[in-house]
C-alpha cells in the first residue's frame, strides 16, 4: 500500500504507455493516486475543494480515459441476486437460479445482478506493450536461476521443472513446441476458494 503522495503519482509515468500526451499523464496519476490510497468516491469529490487552483477531472472522466487507454474491455454476465451462480456455460439459458430460485431480470427485462470478468489474454497484451512492464515479466528467463532442492519461486516448483522441456499438447493433438521455450511465455496458476466477489457477505 502507497503511503505518501510522492509515493503514488510516479507509478502513473512507470505503468501507462510511453507516448501519452502530458494531459493523458496527468489524468493517470490522478487515476494512480485514487486506486493506489484506496480513496473513497467521498473524498476523491472533495479534491477539488482542497485545490481550487487545479483543475481535477471527474471520476467518471478519469475512469473513461483510463478505460479507453488501456485498450482493456471487461465482458459482463448476468449472475445471480445472491451471487450463487454466473448464467455462462450450462447456466447461460436459464432464467432464475437453480439454487435459490430467484430470477435473473427484474421487472423491466434487465439482469438485476451482474459480474464484470476481465480476459487475461488481452490484460496481458497490454502488460506486454508497455516497455517496463515487459521487462519485468521475462523475471523468469532474464533473472531467476534455478537451484536444484531449492524452491525460492514458483519457477522452482516440481511441476513446473516438470513441464519445461515437454511438448505443448491441446487435446490429442501435440504442438510443435515445448512449455515455457519462449522467453515471453507466461506461466497462469489458478487458485480457488469460497469468496463472495460482490458484496461483503456470508454467501459465496
Amino acid at each position: 500500500m502507497f503511503r505518501s503522495l510522492h509515493q503514488v503519482l510516479p507509478l502513473a509515468d512507470n505503468f501507462v504507455g510511453e507516448n501519452l500526451s502530458e494531459s493523458d499523464l496527468a489524468m493517470m496519476r490522478v487515476f494512480a493516486l485514487k486506486v493506489s490510497s484506496n480513496l473513497t468516491t467521498k473524498d476523491f469529490n472533495k479534491l477539488p475543494y482542497v485545490f481550487p487552483s487545479e483543475p481535477l477531472p471527474s471520476l467518471e472522466e478519469v475512469y473513461s480515459r483510463a478505460a479507453f487507454l488501456s485498450g482493456v474491455k471487461p465482458v459482463k454476465y448476468d449472475c445471480c441476486v445472491n451471487s450463487c451462480i454466473c448464467f455462462v456455460g450450462p447456466h447461460a439459458e436459464l432464467v432464475e437460479c437453480p439454487h435459490c430460485s430467484e430470477p435473473r431480470l427484474n421487472a423491466n427485462e434487465k439482469p438485476r445482478n451482474t459480474f464484470s470478468y476481465i480476459p487475461p489474454a488481452p490484460r496481458l497484451a497490454a502488460m506486454h506493450a508497455n516497455l517496463s512492464s515487459a521487462k519485468r515479466l521475462a523475471y523468469r528467463a532474464k533473472e531467476h536461476v534455478h537451484t536444484p532442492g531449492v524452491v525460492r519461486d514458483v519457477f522452482d516448483s516440481h511441476h513446473f521443472r516438470s513441464l519445461k522441456g515437454k511438448k505443448v499438447q491441446v487435446g490429442d493433438k501435440e504442438l510443435p513446441y515445448t512449455y515455457f521455450e519462449d522467453d515471453r511465455d507466461i506461466a497462469l496458476g489458478l487458485s480457488t476458494d469460497g469468496f463472495a466477489p460482490f458484496k461483503r457477505r456470508k454467501k459465496t
